[in-house]
């Protein structure tokens, strides 16, 4: 299985949790964007122990023309609020505005959980164009689908048949993970991507393939 390969013309950096009750969400969030052609791109894919983590965020930053902001996890029930996702969205659009001509084309989708929820919390986002996944992963994909889909020329899958493909491959990862030595619990970043493009591309293949 070959990496994602670096393309600023196609690379949409993802921002959001990544702890273990968001991961449905983040993997199916993944997929679409691969679905769409795309690549996505996170500060799971690298681990170096001597780069600074933020370092690291602002060239993935740097080097993507989209990117996905969910802030539906900013708020943690009467906790300390976690403030990476606004973070992150602020230092793209900051990149957007006084990167110079390279990062002018730069555009970005911004998630939340519920409806105008962001008021609270970031009202600064009054006025943009924020979607609502409701926590529900097959509208995340829509939410995704449809963003992307309007970013491209090529004729993109409906979000329910990336649904039916996603459904698809995570009953065939297991297998996939055999045929590697992987276990499904163990992926990292890249391997998940990997899996997915090849899945992705093999089954699209033989669909188009006449029998």
């Amino acid at each position: 299985m070959s990496q994602i390969e670096d393309d600023y013309n196609l690379n949409a950096f993802v921002n959001c949790p990544f702890d273990s009750h968001y991961k449905p969400l983040f993997d199916m969030m993944v997929f679409t964007i691969i679905a769409c052609g795309f690549i996505p791109r996170c500060a799971k894919e690298e681990d170096d122990s001597d780069d600074i983590r933020i370092q690291k965020i602002m060239r993935l930053i740097g080097g993507s023309k989209y990117g996905i902001h969910d802030l539906s996890r900013v708020d943690t029930s009467g906790r300390l609020p976690r403030f990476n996702m606004p973070l992150e969205l602020g230092i793209f659009m900051g990149c957007l505005h006084f990167g110079g001509d390279s990062h002018q084309s730069k555009k970005y989708l911004i998630l939340e959980s519920e409806q105008f929820r962001f008021h609270q919390f970031i009202s600064d986002l009054s006025g943009q164009d924020i979607k609502n996944h409701d926590g529900n992963e097959r509208r995340m994909i829509t939410c995704v689908r449809d963003w992307l889909s309007r970013k491209t020329r090529k004729r993109i899958p409906h979000a329910s048949r990336i649904a039916d493909k996603y459904e698809r491959f995570s009953d065939d990862l297991p297998e996939l993970c055999e045929a590697e030595e992987w276990t499904v619990g163990e992926l990292d970043f890249l391997e998940y991507c990997g899996l997915a493009s090849f899945w992705l591309t093999t089954k699209t293949a033989s669909h188009a393939s006449p029998e």
